[in-house]
């Protein structure tokens, strides 16, 4: 674990966000505080799969259709955006 002061990281800011990117755990210490700067692990599993409750036409397309209402109560569909 590599320990700076806020000043070093000031100066380095961009080195040490690559060496935290890196996989590097770094500490920044300012007036007798600890800051600890380490990269998250993303967990795959945290992403829900919305496929199963989602019914609609190209879902995988899902960047190019909204939704629209005709103003009945359950008249909601699904509608092509380009």
């Amino acid at each position: 674990m590599k320990r700076v002061t806020a000043s070093e990281a000031r100066r380095n800011w961009f080195r040490i966000l690559d060496e935290v990117a890196d996989g590097a755990t770094v500490v920044v210490e300012r007036g007798g505080h600890r800051i600890v700067l380490r990269r998250e692990e993303r967990d795959e599993r945290s992403v829900p799969d919305c496929g199963s409750i989602i019914r609609a036409p190209a879902v995988e397309e899902a960047d190019r259709w909204g939704w629209s209402w005709s103003g009945e109560e359950s008249d909601l569909y699904p509608e092509r955006l380009d």
